[in-house]
């Protein structure tokens, strides 16, 4: 931000700021805040909880032979856990400058994140963000915007 505005360049300084604060553009606050949301979704499948921290339902039986012997609900083969964090040809990922997607296309993804009644499989949800994450999100775009407005 210059030190002194002349009377001439205030309304583009104005603008700029207007600019800045309505229309984000910020990539590399997305691409962080994309990190730390998919941190904490692997997190969530190691110790079984929502992103709101709230725990998963347990698994009604064992599973069979020849499956993951581990308790913890949706982690059977990986392929649900991998597509969502960091891998997998299910795995959806872009950064753009006003947000991010992240998700799976998992066939059964929607089933376990809702639950399924007639199925008989209780909610756990896997995808969302919690507050903490949240926040995190608003302080690194709130941090870019202050930088675009400081260089103008």
């Amino acid at each position: 931000m210059p030190e002194t505005i002349t009377e001439a360049q205030l309304g583009d300084f104005l603008q700029g700021i207007a600019d800045a604060v309505t229309k984000p553009d910020v990539p590399d606050a997305m691409q962080a805040a994309l990190g730390v949301t998919k941190g904490d979704l692997a997190a969530g499948f190691q110790t079984s909880t929502a992103p709101d921290g709230s725990p998963w339902a347990p698994l009604k039986t064992q599973r069979p032979p020849g499956h993951n012997p581990d308790p913890k609900p949706l982690i059977d083969t990986g392929r649900l856990q991998d597509s969502v964090g960091y891998q997998g040809s299910d795995h959806i990922e872009g950064v753009s400058g006003e947000g991010f997607t992240l998700g799976t296309s998992v066939y059964y993804a929607g089933v376990h994140q809702e639950g399924s009644q007639k199925k008989n499989i209780p909610a756990r949800k896997f995808m969302g963000f919690s507050e903490e994450t949240l926040d995190t999100t608003a302080d690194l775009t709130a941090d870019s915007i202050v930088n675009q407005i400081n260089k103008l």
